[in-house]
């Protein structure tokens, strides 16, 4: 599968629900992975071109929204496809394949670092995952300042310790499509959507209550979606666009 690159970059205010293109990254990237931190946003991964002989970019950008600029940071130890990243306070973790093609059905999640934002520095991390994890079918969130993965293709979801570098088991959901998406807000996990099959998409919603252990569908989403992107935006109460009954 070909992807084009681009380095185009827009900003989304919710407010006019408007998106505005702003300062192009220093390189055209794609299947490349973002992640905001320290009231910066971080652009990993990814390639030049889709074409399978391309390398995977060892280059990181950061954005600063106030001073509007772009700037390199620290390459990453090496490359990586397929990054998933998510940042607690101000460690962002990268999991992700060493490999892009592999003999088997999907390559395997064997690549994990950890980038501290105040150093500026990289470190391979070398995790006791427990038992083999595809990289296209695992989701990264973090909850409470505590990096979670959830695993599409055996509905189990691990928590991460940093002191130890071992994975927890955290329990299981009932089920999700392939391309679901994933966030954590507050002490919770949602995974929305995916799809069972290219002609079966769902709308379905599962939330998973950190504090208890415990697993609950919850209401579906507007619209049936797959392989698409969560994010969390917070506003002061009295500025949420879409608070009903505003003054």
């Amino acid at each position: 599968m070909h992807h084009e690159a681009t380095d185009h970059v827009w900003s989304y205010c919710p407010s006019t629900n408007n998106l505005t293109s702003i300062l192009s990254m220093k390189n055209a990237r794609t299947m490349h992975t973002a992640v905001s931190a320290m009231d910066q946003l971080f652009v990993i991964g990814g390639k030049t071109t889709g074409a399978r002989d391309i390398l995977s970019l060892l280059d990181v950008e950061s954005y600063n929204p106030l001073t509007k600029e772009w700037k390199s940071v620290t390459h990453l130890p090496r490359g990586i496809y397929y990054p998933e990243a998510s940042a607690c306070d101000n460690i962002i973790y990268v999991l992700g394949s060493e490999e892009e093609i592999a003999n088997i059905f999907n390559p395997s999640l064997d690549c994990f670092f950890r980038y501290n934002v105040a150093s500026d520095q990289w470190s391979v991390l070398v995790a006791e995952f427990g038992h083999f994890f595809h990289a296209t079918l695992v989701k990264a969130v973090p909850v409470n300042c505590t990096l979670y993965i959830c695993d599409l293709s055996t509905y189990k979801v691990y928590s991460f310790c940093p002191e130890t570098c071992v994975w927890k088991g955290e329990g299981s959901f009932e089920c999700a499509g392939f391309n679901a998406g994933a966030i954590g807000i507050a002490d919770k996990i949602y995974i929305l959507g995916g799809d069972y099959a290219p002609d079966e998409i769902t709308d379905e919603v599962q939330v998973y209550h950190s504090s208890r252990s415990e697993w609950e569908e919850v209401s579906p989403m507007p619209k049936a979606l797959t392989e698409f992107h969560c994010q969390v935006i917070q506003f002061n109460r009295y500025r949420d666009p879409w608070r009903p009954n505003q003054p």
